[in-house]
Protein backbone atom coordinates (compact mmCIF):
# COMPACT_ATOMS: atom_id res chain seq x y z
CA UNK A 1 0.00 0.00 0.00
CA UNK A 2 2.87 2.61 0.83
CA UNK A 3 3.64 1.66 -2.80
CA UNK A 4 0.32 2.34 -4.43
CA UNK A 5 0.54 6.10 -2.50
CA UNK A 6 3.54 7.24 -3.04
CA UNK A 7 2.58 6.48 -6.79
CA UNK A 8 -0.66 7.82 -6.46
CA UNK A 9 0.90 10.78 -4.85
CA UNK A 10 3.28 11.45 -7.38
CA UNK A 11 0.66 11.63 -10.00
CA UNK A 12 -1.39 13.87 -8.29
CA UNK A 13 1.62 16.30 -7.67
CA UNK A 14 2.25 16.24 -11.18
CA UNK A 15 -1.15 17.30 -11.87
CA UNK A 16 -1.68 19.96 -8.88
CA UNK A 17 1.99 21.34 -10.37
CA UNK A 18 0.61 21.43 -13.70
CA UNK A 19 -2.95 23.01 -12.48
CA UNK A 20 -1.17 25.83 -10.73
CA UNK A 21 1.09 26.57 -13.76
CA UNK A 22 -1.82 27.11 -16.02
CA UNK A 23 -3.65 29.28 -13.78
CA UNK A 24 -0.27 31.89 -13.61
CA UNK A 25 -0.56 31.84 -17.99
CA UNK A 26 -4.05 30.84 -18.90
CA UNK A 27 -6.07 33.10 -21.03
CA UNK A 28 -8.51 35.13 -19.86
CA UNK A 29 -11.99 33.94 -21.35
CA UNK A 30 -13.72 36.17 -24.05
CA UNK A 31 -16.74 38.09 -23.13
CA UNK A 32 -20.13 36.37 -23.81
CA UNK A 33 -20.43 36.22 -27.94
CA UNK A 34 -23.21 37.98 -29.73
CA UNK A 35 -26.53 35.82 -29.92
CA UNK A 36 -26.78 35.08 -33.61
CA UNK A 37 -27.09 32.08 -35.50
CA UNK A 38 -28.16 28.98 -35.26
CA UNK A 39 -26.76 28.46 -31.62
CA UNK A 40 -28.30 31.51 -29.68
CA UNK A 41 -31.82 30.67 -28.57
CA UNK A 42 -35.12 33.94 -29.24
CA UNK A 43 -34.21 37.14 -26.97
CA UNK A 44 -36.96 38.45 -24.96
CA UNK A 45 -35.10 41.62 -25.42
CA UNK A 46 -33.66 43.37 -28.49
CA UNK A 47 -30.30 42.80 -26.95
CA UNK A 48 -28.66 42.22 -23.75
CA UNK A 49 -27.56 44.77 -21.79
CA UNK A 50 -24.54 46.57 -21.48
CA UNK A 51 -22.38 46.30 -19.08
CA UNK A 52 -22.20 48.39 -15.98
CA UNK A 53 -21.09 48.30 -12.09
CA UNK A 54 -24.40 46.67 -11.73
CA UNK A 55 -23.62 43.90 -13.83
CA UNK A 56 -22.34 40.31 -12.19
CA UNK A 57 -20.74 37.65 -13.91
CA UNK A 58 -20.60 34.41 -12.98
CA UNK A 59 -18.28 31.76 -13.90
CA UNK A 60 -19.39 28.19 -13.55
CA UNK A 61 -18.39 24.79 -14.40
CA UNK A 62 -20.99 24.22 -17.00
CA UNK A 63 -24.39 25.99 -17.86
CA UNK A 64 -27.99 24.32 -18.79
CA UNK A 65 -28.87 21.88 -21.83
CA UNK A 66 -32.11 23.69 -21.57
CA UNK A 67 -34.00 26.22 -20.42
CA UNK A 68 -37.20 24.88 -19.77
CA UNK A 69 -37.00 23.70 -16.13
CA UNK A 70 -38.84 20.19 -15.77
CA UNK A 71 -36.46 19.08 -19.27
CA UNK A 72 -33.03 19.29 -16.94
CA UNK A 73 -32.19 18.76 -13.12
CA UNK A 74 -28.56 19.11 -12.92
CA UNK A 75 -27.40 21.36 -10.11
CA UNK A 76 -26.08 24.27 -12.26
CA UNK A 77 -29.28 24.26 -14.36
CA UNK A 78 -31.51 24.43 -11.25
CA UNK A 79 -29.57 27.57 -9.94
CA UNK A 80 -29.80 29.20 -13.22
CA UNK A 81 -33.55 27.87 -13.81
CA UNK A 82 -34.46 29.35 -10.42
CA UNK A 83 -33.54 32.87 -11.17
CA UNK A 84 -36.15 33.02 -13.36
CA UNK A 85 -38.92 31.06 -11.98
CA UNK A 86 -40.69 30.73 -8.81
CA UNK A 87 -42.45 27.46 -6.85
CA UNK A 88 -45.79 28.34 -4.60
CA UNK A 89 -42.96 26.26 -1.47
CA UNK A 90 -39.47 27.28 -1.17
CA UNK A 91 -36.77 26.22 1.12
CA UNK A 92 -35.05 28.76 3.76
CA UNK A 93 -31.66 28.25 2.03
CA UNK A 94 -29.86 29.07 5.78
CA UNK A 95 -32.42 27.21 7.61
CA UNK A 96 -33.38 24.69 5.37
CA UNK A 97 -37.21 25.48 6.53
CA UNK A 98 -39.87 25.65 4.51
CA UNK A 99 -42.02 28.81 3.62
CA UNK A 100 -44.73 29.99 1.41
CA UNK A 101 -43.69 31.40 -2.10
CA UNK A 102 -45.86 31.83 -4.68
CA UNK A 103 -48.33 30.46 -2.09
CA UNK A 104 -49.24 33.33 0.61
CA UNK A 105 -50.46 30.07 2.73
CA UNK A 106 -51.13 26.22 2.79
CA UNK A 107 -53.21 23.94 4.56
CA UNK A 108 -53.22 20.61 5.19
CA UNK A 109 -56.66 19.23 4.68
CA UNK A 110 -55.93 15.57 5.49
CA UNK A 111 -52.94 13.47 4.23
CA UNK A 112 -53.88 13.35 0.63
CA UNK A 113 -55.42 16.86 0.27
CA UNK A 114 -53.11 20.48 0.27
CA UNK A 115 -55.12 23.51 -0.14
CA UNK A 116 -52.66 26.58 -1.08
CA UNK A 117 -54.41 30.46 -0.93
CA UNK A 118 -52.04 32.22 -3.38
CA UNK A 119 -50.37 35.42 -3.55
CA UNK A 120 -52.37 38.37 -5.50
CA UNK A 121 -51.09 41.21 -7.77
CA UNK A 122 -47.88 39.14 -9.20
CA UNK A 123 -47.35 39.50 -12.87
CA UNK A 124 -45.14 37.28 -14.83
CA UNK A 125 -41.57 38.54 -17.08
CA UNK A 126 -43.96 39.02 -20.02
CA UNK A 127 -46.74 40.80 -18.13
CA UNK A 128 -49.26 37.28 -17.96
CA UNK A 129 -51.18 37.77 -14.48
CA UNK A 130 -50.11 34.78 -11.70
CA UNK A 131 -52.94 32.84 -10.59
CA UNK A 132 -54.40 29.22 -10.32
CA UNK A 133 -54.59 28.84 -13.74
CA UNK A 134 -50.83 29.18 -14.55
CA UNK A 135 -50.32 26.49 -11.43
CA UNK A 136 -52.46 23.95 -13.20
CA UNK A 137 -50.90 24.69 -16.35
CA UNK A 138 -47.38 24.41 -15.09
CA UNK A 139 -47.63 21.07 -13.36
CA UNK A 140 -50.12 19.43 -15.76
CA UNK A 141 -47.43 19.63 -18.49
CA UNK A 142 -45.13 17.70 -16.61
CA UNK A 143 -47.44 14.75 -16.24
CA UNK A 144 -48.61 14.76 -19.49
CA UNK A 145 -45.58 14.55 -21.19
CA UNK A 146 -43.57 11.40 -20.22
CA UNK A 147 -40.38 12.85 -21.98
CA UNK A 148 -39.25 15.12 -19.36
CA UNK A 149 -37.06 13.81 -17.33
CA UNK A 150 -38.87 15.32 -13.89
CA UNK A 151 -41.86 13.55 -14.96
CA UNK A 152 -42.01 10.40 -12.48
CA UNK A 153 -41.10 13.12 -9.53
CA UNK A 154 -44.36 14.59 -10.10
CA UNK A 155 -46.90 11.74 -10.39
CA UNK A 156 -47.36 12.09 -6.86
CA UNK A 157 -50.23 14.73 -7.98
CA UNK A 158 -53.55 13.50 -8.55
CA UNK A 159 -55.50 16.07 -9.37
CA UNK A 160 -55.21 20.15 -8.63
CA UNK A 161 -58.76 22.12 -8.08
CA UNK A 162 -59.26 25.41 -8.89
CA UNK A 163 -61.37 26.94 -5.88
CA UNK A 164 -60.76 30.20 -7.10
CA UNK A 165 -58.36 33.03 -9.24
CA UNK A 166 -55.95 32.45 -6.22
CA UNK A 167 -56.90 29.27 -4.47
CA UNK A 168 -56.09 25.46 -5.95
CA UNK A 169 -57.03 22.41 -4.12
CA UNK A 170 -54.12 19.65 -4.57
CA UNK A 171 -54.86 15.99 -4.20
CA UNK A 172 -52.01 13.60 -3.75
CA UNK A 173 -52.12 9.89 -5.14
CA UNK A 174 -51.68 8.64 -1.48
CA UNK A 175 -50.50 9.89 1.69
CA UNK A 176 -47.79 12.27 1.04
CA UNK A 177 -45.44 13.19 3.76
CA UNK A 178 -42.63 15.05 1.62
CA UNK A 179 -45.17 17.04 0.37
CA UNK A 180 -43.32 20.60 0.29
CA UNK A 181 -40.49 18.87 -0.53
CA UNK A 182 -41.85 18.00 -3.33
CA UNK A 183 -43.32 21.01 -4.00
CA UNK A 184 -40.17 23.03 -3.82
CA UNK A 185 -37.96 20.16 -6.05
CA UNK A 186 -36.79 20.38 -9.64
CA UNK A 187 -39.74 21.66 -12.05
CA UNK A 188 -41.46 23.49 -9.56
CA UNK A 189 -41.39 26.68 -10.96
CA UNK A 190 -44.55 28.29 -12.42
CA UNK A 191 -44.31 29.15 -16.05
CA UNK A 192 -46.31 31.80 -18.04
CA UNK A 193 -49.30 29.47 -19.81
CA UNK A 194 -50.17 31.80 -22.39
CA UNK A 195 -46.60 31.96 -23.84
CA UNK A 196 -45.94 28.44 -23.19
CA UNK A 197 -49.17 27.18 -25.57
CA UNK A 198 -48.21 29.52 -27.96
CA UNK A 199 -44.49 28.31 -27.97
CA UNK A 200 -45.94 24.81 -27.50
CA UNK A 201 -48.23 25.58 -30.61
CA UNK A 202 -45.36 26.96 -33.00
CA UNK A 203 -42.90 24.71 -32.36
CA UNK A 204 -40.49 27.02 -31.14
CA UNK A 205 -37.36 26.75 -29.07
CA UNK A 206 -38.84 27.31 -25.04
CA UNK A 207 -38.06 30.62 -23.83
CA UNK A 208 -37.94 30.66 -20.11
CA UNK A 209 -41.36 33.02 -18.64
CA UNK A 210 -41.30 33.37 -14.90
CA UNK A 211 -41.85 35.12 -12.32
CA UNK A 212 -38.26 35.47 -10.30
CA UNK A 213 -36.10 38.04 -9.63
CA UNK A 214 -34.56 37.62 -13.13
CA UNK A 215 -35.85 37.81 -16.38
CA UNK A 216 -33.97 36.02 -19.35
CA UNK A 217 -32.73 37.93 -22.59
CA UNK A 218 -30.07 35.61 -23.95
CA UNK A 219 -28.43 32.35 -24.25
CA UNK A 220 -25.46 31.50 -26.16
CA UNK A 221 -25.22 27.29 -25.97
CA UNK A 222 -22.37 26.14 -24.05
CA UNK A 223 -20.89 30.29 -24.06
CA UNK A 224 -23.35 32.24 -21.35
CA UNK A 225 -26.81 33.28 -20.34
CA UNK A 226 -27.54 36.57 -19.81
CA UNK A 227 -30.78 37.88 -17.29
CA UNK A 228 -31.84 40.82 -16.29
CA UNK A 229 -33.15 42.16 -13.63
CA UNK A 230 -37.20 42.05 -13.07
CA UNK A 231 -38.37 45.52 -11.43
CA UNK A 232 -41.37 44.52 -11.02
CA UNK A 233 -40.43 41.78 -8.71
CA UNK A 234 -42.79 40.45 -5.75
CA UNK A 235 -40.04 40.82 -3.37
CA UNK A 236 -38.35 43.82 -4.40
CA UNK A 237 -36.24 44.37 -7.40
CA UNK A 238 -32.66 43.04 -7.12
CA UNK A 239 -29.89 45.36 -7.03
CA UNK A 240 -28.18 43.14 -9.77
CA UNK A 241 -29.15 44.86 -12.99
CA UNK A 242 -27.72 42.08 -15.00
CA UNK A 243 -26.66 38.67 -14.46
CA UNK A 244 -24.43 37.01 -16.54
CA UNK A 245 -23.92 33.32 -16.43
CA UNK A 246 -20.23 32.34 -18.35
CA UNK A 247 -19.30 28.63 -18.95
CA UNK A 248 -15.85 28.45 -17.89
CA UNK A 249 -15.28 24.63 -17.77
CA UNK A 250 -11.22 24.76 -16.78
CA UNK A 251 -10.61 25.60 -13.36
CA UNK A 252 -7.66 27.40 -13.77
CA UNK A 253 -9.48 29.69 -16.77
CA UNK A 254 -12.34 30.48 -14.13
CA UNK A 255 -10.13 31.47 -11.21
CA UNK A 256 -7.83 33.63 -13.72
CA UNK A 257 -11.06 35.43 -14.65
CA UNK A 258 -11.79 36.40 -11.18
CA UNK A 259 -8.26 37.80 -10.44
CA UNK A 260 -8.80 39.96 -13.46
CA UNK A 261 -12.47 40.88 -12.67
CA UNK A 262 -13.93 39.63 -15.61
CA UNK A 263 -16.05 37.50 -13.08
CA UNK A 264 -17.64 38.13 -9.97
CA UNK A 265 -18.24 34.96 -8.48
CA UNK A 266 -16.55 31.39 -9.60
CA UNK A 267 -17.62 27.93 -8.37
CA UNK A 268 -15.04 25.79 -7.55
CA UNK A 269 -11.54 27.70 -6.47
CA UNK A 270 -9.22 24.44 -5.37
CA UNK A 271 -7.30 24.35 -2.42
CA UNK A 272 -3.87 25.31 -4.35
CA UNK A 273 -5.67 28.73 -5.52
CA UNK A 274 -6.50 29.81 -2.47
CA UNK A 275 -3.90 32.05 -0.83
CA UNK A 276 -3.82 33.65 -4.73
CA UNK A 277 -7.09 34.47 -4.47
CA UNK A 278 -7.15 35.38 -1.28
CA UNK A 279 -4.30 37.53 -1.32
CA UNK A 280 -5.43 39.46 -4.31
CA UNK A 281 -6.53 43.04 -3.76
CA UNK A 282 -10.52 42.45 -3.91
CA UNK A 283 -10.96 38.62 -4.00
CA UNK A 284 -11.88 36.09 -1.44
CA UNK A 285 -12.68 32.47 -1.07
CA UNK A 286 -15.51 31.04 1.06
CA UNK A 287 -15.84 27.72 1.96
CA UNK A 288 -18.89 25.65 2.63
CA UNK A 289 -20.20 21.89 3.55
CA UNK A 290 -22.09 20.88 0.43
CA UNK A 291 -25.49 18.09 0.28
CA UNK A 292 -23.63 17.01 -2.40
CA UNK A 293 -22.14 13.54 -1.76
CA UNK A 294 -19.38 12.35 -4.52
CA UNK A 295 -20.10 8.73 -5.03
CA UNK A 296 -19.41 5.35 -7.31
CA UNK A 297 -22.99 4.36 -9.04
CA UNK A 298 -22.28 0.33 -10.38
CA UNK A 299 -24.57 -1.60 -12.90
CA UNK A 300 -25.87 -4.29 -11.57
CA UNK A 301 -27.93 -5.93 -14.11
CA UNK A 302 -29.74 -4.27 -17.76
CA UNK A 303 -32.22 -2.08 -17.39
CA UNK A 304 -35.20 -0.76 -19.49
CA UNK A 305 -33.03 1.81 -21.47
CA UNK A 306 -29.82 -0.71 -21.46
CA UNK A 307 -31.45 -4.06 -22.25
CA UNK A 308 -28.89 -6.06 -23.59
CA UNK A 309 -26.43 -4.97 -21.32
CA UNK A 310 -24.45 -7.60 -19.40
CA UNK A 311 -20.88 -7.59 -17.38
CA UNK A 312 -18.71 -8.07 -14.86
CA UNK A 313 -20.75 -5.87 -11.96
CA UNK A 314 -23.38 -8.04 -12.25
CA UNK A 315 -21.89 -10.39 -9.53
CA UNK A 316 -22.11 -9.11 -5.93
CA UNK A 317 -18.27 -10.08 -4.88
CA UNK A 318 -17.10 -8.18 -7.80
CA UNK A 319 -18.85 -4.92 -6.55
CA UNK A 320 -18.31 -5.82 -2.84
CA UNK A 321 -14.46 -5.76 -4.05
CA UNK A 322 -14.62 -2.82 -5.35
CA UNK A 323 -15.86 -1.35 -2.06
CA UNK A 324 -13.58 -3.24 0.12
CA UNK A 325 -10.87 -1.85 -2.73
CA UNK A 326 -11.18 2.12 -1.97
CA UNK A 327 -9.34 3.57 0.52
CA UNK A 328 -11.48 6.65 1.79
CA UNK A 329 -8.61 8.12 3.79
CA UNK A 330 -6.38 8.76 1.01
CA UNK A 331 -9.41 10.19 -1.16
CA UNK A 332 -9.64 12.73 1.72
CA UNK A 333 -5.99 13.93 1.70
CA UNK A 334 -5.96 13.81 -2.22
CA UNK A 335 -8.75 16.29 -2.17
CA UNK A 336 -7.00 18.33 0.93
CA UNK A 337 -9.75 17.92 3.16
CA UNK A 338 -12.45 19.83 1.10
CA UNK A 339 -14.68 16.19 1.89
CA UNK A 340 -15.99 14.51 5.07
CA UNK A 341 -16.07 10.58 4.49
CA UNK A 342 -19.93 8.64 4.33
CA UNK A 343 -21.28 5.65 3.51
CA UNK A 344 -24.36 7.39 2.41
CA UNK A 345 -26.01 9.82 1.00
CA UNK A 346 -28.47 10.72 3.47
CA UNK A 347 -26.34 13.29 5.52
CA UNK A 348 -27.93 15.42 8.22
CA UNK A 349 -30.26 17.44 8.37
CA UNK A 350 -32.21 15.16 6.13
CA UNK A 351 -33.72 12.60 8.08
CA UNK A 352 -32.53 9.17 8.36
CA UNK A 353 -29.25 10.33 8.62
CA UNK A 354 -26.98 7.40 10.24
CA UNK A 355 -24.42 8.61 12.95
CA UNK A 356 -22.29 5.00 11.64
CA UNK A 357 -22.23 6.42 8.01
CA UNK A 358 -20.83 9.70 8.47
CA UNK A 359 -17.57 10.85 9.14
CA UNK A 360 -16.69 7.38 8.83
CA UNK A 361 -14.04 5.81 6.60
CA UNK A 362 -15.90 2.28 6.10
CA UNK A 363 -13.75 -0.67 5.82
CA UNK A 364 -10.46 -0.72 3.59
CA UNK A 365 -9.49 -4.41 2.71
CA UNK A 366 -7.63 -4.91 -0.46
CA UNK A 367 -6.67 -8.60 0.86
CA UNK A 368 -10.25 -9.31 1.38
CA UNK A 369 -11.41 -7.45 -2.62
CA UNK A 370 -8.49 -9.74 -3.34
CA UNK A 371 -10.21 -13.02 -2.62
CA UNK A 372 -13.57 -11.61 -3.32
CA UNK A 373 -12.41 -11.34 -6.96
CA UNK A 374 -10.88 -14.84 -6.99
CA UNK A 375 -13.79 -16.40 -5.44
CA UNK A 376 -15.79 -14.65 -8.49
CA UNK A 377 -13.44 -16.43 -10.87
CA UNK A 378 -12.53 -12.91 -12.03
CA UNK A 379 -10.57 -13.36 -15.49
CA UNK A 380 -9.63 -9.72 -15.39
CA UNK A 381 -11.96 -8.89 -18.48
CA UNK A 382 -11.98 -4.26 -18.52
CA UNK A 383 -14.17 -2.56 -16.52
CA UNK A 384 -15.54 0.63 -18.01
CA UNK A 385 -15.24 3.41 -16.26
CA UNK A 386 -16.94 6.38 -16.76
CA UNK A 387 -16.03 9.91 -15.17
CA UNK A 388 -16.60 13.15 -16.34
CA UNK A 389 -14.47 17.11 -14.94
CA UNK A 390 -17.82 18.76 -13.37
CA UNK A 391 -16.57 18.53 -9.74
CA UNK A 392 -13.28 19.82 -8.12
CA UNK A 393 -11.00 17.29 -8.00
CA UNK A 394 -13.31 14.97 -10.07
CA UNK A 395 -10.54 13.75 -13.18
CA UNK A 396 -8.04 12.96 -9.82
CA UNK A 397 -10.34 11.50 -7.83
CA UNK A 398 -11.33 9.37 -10.85
CA UNK A 399 -7.49 8.77 -11.63
CA UNK A 400 -6.76 7.71 -8.12
CA UNK A 401 -10.24 5.08 -7.81
CA UNK A 402 -8.82 3.74 -10.70
CA UNK A 403 -5.35 2.88 -9.38
CA UNK A 404 -6.79 1.13 -6.50
CA UNK A 405 -9.25 -0.82 -8.49
CA UNK A 406 -5.97 -2.06 -10.72
CA UNK A 407 -3.67 -2.48 -7.51
CA UNK A 408 -6.60 -5.16 -6.31
CA UNK A 409 -6.20 -6.85 -9.85
CA UNK A 410 -9.09 -4.91 -11.62
CA UNK A 411 -8.95 -3.59 -15.22
CA UNK A 412 -9.98 -0.78 -15.41
CA UNK A 413 -10.79 1.12 -18.14
CA UNK A 414 -11.65 5.00 -17.34
CA UNK A 415 -13.31 7.50 -19.52
CA UNK A 416 -12.69 10.87 -18.54
CA UNK A 417 -15.79 13.05 -20.62
CA UNK A 418 -16.40 16.61 -20.50
CA UNK A 419 -19.39 17.71 -18.80
CA UNK A 420 -21.65 17.70 -21.74
CA UNK A 421 -20.48 14.77 -23.09
CA UNK A 422 -20.77 13.20 -19.72
CA UNK A 423 -24.75 14.71 -19.07
CA UNK A 424 -25.56 13.81 -22.86
CA UNK A 425 -24.01 10.68 -23.67
CA UNK A 426 -23.89 8.41 -20.49
CA UNK A 427 -25.90 10.08 -17.99
CA UNK A 428 -29.17 11.65 -19.32
CA UNK A 429 -29.77 8.75 -21.26
CA UNK A 430 -28.88 6.07 -18.69
CA UNK A 431 -26.02 4.19 -21.22
CA UNK A 432 -23.55 3.91 -18.12
CA UNK A 433 -21.68 0.50 -18.33
CA UNK A 434 -20.14 -1.44 -15.11
CA UNK A 435 -18.98 2.18 -13.13
CA UNK A 436 -19.46 5.82 -12.99
CA UNK A 437 -18.67 8.27 -10.58
CA UNK A 438 -20.81 11.74 -9.68
CA UNK A 439 -21.72 13.97 -6.87
CA UNK A 440 -25.50 13.78 -6.28
CA UNK A 441 -27.23 16.56 -3.72
CA UNK A 442 -30.07 16.97 -1.67
CA UNK A 443 -32.19 20.41 -1.84
CA UNK A 444 -35.46 18.66 -0.94
CA UNK A 445 -33.76 17.96 1.97
CA UNK A 446 -35.97 14.94 2.69
CA UNK A 447 -34.58 11.21 2.13
CA UNK A 448 -37.11 10.18 -0.68
CA UNK A 449 -35.24 11.50 -3.13
CA UNK A 450 -32.03 10.03 -1.91
CA UNK A 451 -33.22 6.24 -2.62
CA UNK A 452 -35.85 6.80 -5.43
CA UNK A 453 -33.52 5.91 -8.15
CA UNK A 454 -33.47 2.51 -6.70
CA UNK A 455 -37.12 2.02 -6.67
CA UNK A 456 -38.28 -0.99 -8.83
CA UNK A 457 -39.36 1.06 -11.45
CA UNK A 458 -36.80 3.73 -11.33
CA UNK A 459 -33.79 1.34 -11.61
CA UNK A 460 -32.18 2.33 -14.90
CA UNK A 461 -29.15 3.57 -14.24
CA UNK A 462 -28.24 0.42 -11.79
CA UNK A 463 -30.65 -2.40 -13.26
CA UNK A 464 -30.50 -4.27 -9.52
CA UNK A 465 -32.42 -7.05 -8.65
CA UNK A 466 -32.72 -9.61 -6.01
CA UNK A 467 -33.63 -10.24 -2.36
CA UNK A 468 -32.63 -6.84 -0.91
CA UNK A 469 -33.23 -5.02 -3.59
CA UNK A 470 -36.75 -6.12 -3.29
CA UNK A 471 -36.79 -5.58 -0.01
CA UNK A 472 -35.78 -1.90 -0.55
CA UNK A 473 -38.46 -1.38 -3.13
CA UNK A 474 -40.97 -2.05 -0.62
CA UNK A 475 -39.52 -0.01 2.40
CA UNK A 476 -39.23 2.77 -0.83
CA UNK A 477 -42.69 2.55 -1.22
CA UNK A 478 -43.95 2.59 2.00
CA UNK A 479 -42.04 4.98 3.44
CA UNK A 480 -43.46 7.12 0.69
CA UNK A 481 -46.75 7.48 2.01
CA UNK A 482 -45.70 7.13 6.10
CA UNK A 483 -47.24 9.90 7.83
CA UNK A 484 -44.99 8.45 11.09
CA UNK A 485 -41.66 10.41 11.35
CA UNK A 486 -40.51 8.04 13.66
CA UNK A 487 -41.27 5.04 11.42
CA UNK A 488 -40.66 6.46 8.27
CA UNK A 489 -36.88 7.36 9.46
CA UNK A 490 -36.43 3.82 9.90
CA UNK A 491 -37.14 3.00 7.24
CA UNK A 492 -35.06 4.95 5.44
CA UNK A 493 -32.27 4.15 7.73
CA UNK A 494 -32.80 0.54 6.83
CA UNK A 495 -32.62 1.24 3.06
CA UNK A 496 -29.06 2.56 3.32
CA UNK A 497 -27.91 -0.92 4.54
CA UNK A 498 -29.44 -2.35 2.15
CA UNK A 499 -27.93 -0.38 -0.43
CA UNK A 500 -24.31 -1.19 0.88
CA UNK A 501 -24.85 -4.60 1.52
CA UNK A 502 -25.51 -5.04 -2.13
CA UNK A 503 -22.79 -2.70 -3.17
CA UNK A 504 -25.06 -0.95 -5.15
CA UNK A 505 -23.20 2.32 -4.73
CA UNK A 506 -20.41 2.78 -3.07
CA UNK A 507 -20.39 6.37 -1.30
CA UNK A 508 -17.23 8.47 -1.31
CA UNK A 509 -17.41 11.58 0.31
CA UNK A 510 -19.88 14.99 1.19
CA UNK A 511 -18.52 17.62 -0.52
CA UNK A 512 -17.09 20.75 0.61
CA UNK A 513 -17.39 23.47 -2.00
CA UNK A 514 -15.98 26.94 -2.30
CA UNK A 515 -16.70 30.01 -4.08
CA UNK A 516 -14.47 32.84 -5.11
CA UNK A 517 -16.03 36.02 -4.89
CA UNK A 518 -15.13 39.92 -5.86
CA UNK A 519 -15.77 41.77 -2.74
CA UNK A 520 -18.37 44.13 -4.42
CA UNK A 521 -20.50 41.39 -4.59
CA UNK A 522 -21.98 40.92 -1.26
CA UNK A 523 -23.23 36.99 -1.04
CA UNK A 524 -22.70 33.88 0.89
CA UNK A 525 -23.20 30.65 -0.06
CA UNK A 526 -26.59 29.31 1.78
CA UNK A 527 -26.69 25.57 3.24
CA UNK A 528 -26.68 23.99 -0.28
CA UNK A 529 -25.06 26.27 -2.30
CA UNK A 530 -27.93 27.16 -3.99
CA UNK A 531 -26.55 30.69 -6.53
CA UNK A 532 -29.75 32.56 -5.72
CA UNK A 533 -28.66 35.68 -6.80
CA UNK A 534 -32.15 37.67 -5.49
CA UNK A 535 -30.84 38.81 -2.28
CA UNK A 536 -27.45 39.63 -3.54
CA UNK A 537 -26.36 43.17 -3.15
CA UNK A 538 -23.74 45.08 -4.74
CA UNK A 539 -21.20 47.88 -2.87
Amino acid sequence: MKQLRSRIFTLFSLVLLAAVALTGCAPVAAPPAAGTGSDAAPAATSAPAEETSSTVTIGMNELVTSLDPPTDWAIAATWIHMNMFDCLVWRDRETAEFEPWLAESYENIDAQTWRMKLREGITFHNGEEFNADAVVWTFQRILDDETMITHRQWTFLESIEVLGPYEVEIRTTAPEPAFLSKMSGTGCGIQAPIAGQEQAASGAEYTPVGTGPFKFVEWVKDDSITLAANEEYWQGAPAIDTLIWRSIPEVSTRVANLLTEDVDLVVSVPAQDWDRVNENEGTSVEQFLTTQVMLLAMRVGPSTPNAEWSGITEDVRIRQAISYAIDRELLIELIGGMGIPVQSRITPPTMGWRDDYINSLGEYNPDRARELLAEAGYDGSPLTFHASTSWIYQKEVAETLTAMLQEVGLNIDLQVMDVTTFREQIYFPYQNDELYMDALGNSFFDPWITVLSERSDRRERSGWAGPLADEADTLIREAAVDMDPASREEKYKRIQELINEDAVNVYLYQMYDTVGLNERLQWSPPLDGFLWMGNATLE
